[in-house]
């Protein structure tokens, strides 16, 4: 089967037509009464699936996650503050799991998980607890623990995907996000590059307010184009180039031509993050792929992959230099790629070093157990918008960049160690399943090199207090054969594996 067959359908295009319908209504309706009104529309709707056909729940909220950032594409508001469509979601969702597990009166966590996943359970609580105990802002506890009760999805994923058909159902979930966001990437570099910036207002005011994204001029006509959940295009990235050296079918062209898109999405992001991330972390993946298919194999790909890097570029060039409207010389374009790249003089680095010391201060003051969440830390900024905007240059926050030294902070020593363990489980299962399913090690190995990134990248800007980190580990989580969770000794070797080779055949019998 081919690359692209394994991630597109019938429900590929139900779930990418709807997000593109998502995100057109969701642009001619802000800051509307139409907004309210189609809010409840979609949780209706939402509610109705719950009844009827809840195994599509948890797709959907991964491809909302992957397409939309932060999820305030619809919004409401209630008491003041603003209630976006994936808080809706999930709720249902979650809602929706807690009576399946009612119904089946089976526990879905397995064996080797439960006692780390009721630590995790306890940590999160305690963090609450210690926050609130500790007098820090109701709200700033509040927003901390917001993107922690992200963790229920890990729940859903093991409740909802348990089979190949289910399986199949996530791919095309995921395959839909991944492909709208690096469509809007690229729409966006070509927009904001070429179109008059009164044309643009309304666009930039639209990304600003759902939180989609961050869009700055750079030089020229050349904008970096900046959405969070552009994170996803990291395991895309990972998953093309595995296929590419490891699958059946590596000279097809539909892999090719979406790794070629993908990465020249991740360079329109200018997020060194994410060039830091793939940069590392392609590393391990390379040593697996020449110790698993010989240097001659490998560099037989080498060529192919190297011109899909060699088109991106082209590709950005292009969408840059065409005569529309405005266009500049565009060899500012690879000055900008070295500058992004070798630079080390910007706002953003320097607010990181600035924050560095107060934060492994505040570490020192508790390092065993933490100071819960809400803990704010003070540093000083030389952000102009900032110190404009407040008046002064001194920063009081409890959202920090440096993400393993925030749960240092947070939750201490203890607490870090009790999220290690998880993650060490997910990565150790994720090479079990390469080592076991050797045809299928085209997606476990990219899959274990994605989360590795993942890890990587949360140590500069934090993702693994978002729904963005643990939606990705839970669709790791829900991609792993079920047969490896359990101890090794227990599993029926009569009973087939739900392994991706066989989706297709089983779509077609029923």
């Amino acid at each position: 089967m081919t690359f692209v067959k394994q991630f597109t359908g019938k429900a590929f295009w139900w779930i990418f037509g709807g997000l593109v319908a998502l995100d057109v209504l969701s642009f001619l309706t802000l800051h509307s009464t139409a907004e309210t009104v189609l809010f409840v529309i979609v949780g209706l709707a939402a509610l109705a699936l719950a009844y009827w056909k809840p195994e599509w729940l948890f797709p959907l909220a991964m491809t909302e996650i992957i397409a939309t950032s932060n999820g305030h594409s619809l919004n409401i508001e209630l008491a003041g503050a603003s209630i976006g469509i994936r808080i809706l979601l999930f709720a249902i969702l979650i809602i929706a799991t807690l009576v399946q597990i009612y119904k089946t009166r089976t526990n879905p966590i397995p064996k080797r998980y439960q006692v780390p996943a009721l630590l995790l359970v306890l940590l999160l609580f305690y963090g609450v607890t210690r926050g609130l105990l500790g007098g820090y802002d109701l709200r700033d506890v509040y927003l901390d623990a917001n993107g922690y009760i992200a963790v229920g999805y890990l729940l859903a994923a093991l409740v909802w995907v348990r089979d190949s058909l289910s399986r199949r159902r996530l791919l095309q979930a995921i395959g839909a996000g991944a492909f709208w966001i690096i469509t809007k990437t690229l729409l966006f570099f070509f927009a904001f590059g070429h179109l008059h910036p009164k044309t643009l207002d309304p666009l930039y005011t639209w990304i600003r307010d759902t939180r989609l994204g961050e869009i700055t001029l750079q030089m020229g006509n050349i904008y970096r184009v900046f959405l969070q959940s552009q994170w996803f295009i990291v395991p895309t990235l990972f998953l093309t180039a595995g296929y590419m050296v490891l699958g059946e079918r590596a000279r097809e062209t539909g892999v090719r031509v979406i790794h070629l898109l993908a990465f020249a999405a991740i360079i329109a992001s200018l997020s060194r993050t994410f060039w830091l991330a793939l940069a590392v972390a392609v590393v391990p993946t390379v040593v697996y792929f020449f110790w698993k298919r010989g240097w001659k194999h490998v560099f037989s790909r080498i060529p192919g992959l190297t011109l899909t890097k060699i088109a991106s570029i082209a590709l950005l060039w292009i969408l840059i230099a065409v005569p529309i409207f405005q266009t500049v010389g565009t060899n500012i374009f690879g000055d900008l790629l070295r500058d992004r790249a070798t630079g080390t003089d910007d706002i953003a680095l320097d607010s990181r070093r600035q924050l560095l010391d107060p934060m492994l201060v505040s570490f020192g003051e508790a390092p065993i157990a933490g100071h819960g969440l809400g803990k704010n830390v003070t540093y000083v900024t030389a952000d102009q918008r900032y110190i404009d905007n407040h008046g002064t240059d001194v920063v009081s926050t409890y959202a920090f960049e440096w993400g393993w030294i925030d749960f240092l902070v947070k939750f201490g020593v203890v607490g870090t160690f009790i999220l290690l363990t998880i993650f060490y489980l997910i990565g150790t299962d994720l090479w079990q399943a390469a080592k076991r399913h050797k045809a299928q090690a085209w997606i476990y190995i990219p899959l274990l090199g994605s989360f590795l990134a993942l890890l990587i990248a949360h140590a500069f800007s934090p993702y693994l207090n978002h729904p963005i980190g643990w939606g990705m580990i839970a669709i790791l989580l829900a991609l792993i054969p079920r047969q490896l969770a359990p101890e090794p000794e227990r599993v029926d070797k009569g009973t087939p594996l739900p392994v991706l080779s066989k989706i297709e055949t089983v779509i077609t019998r029923k």
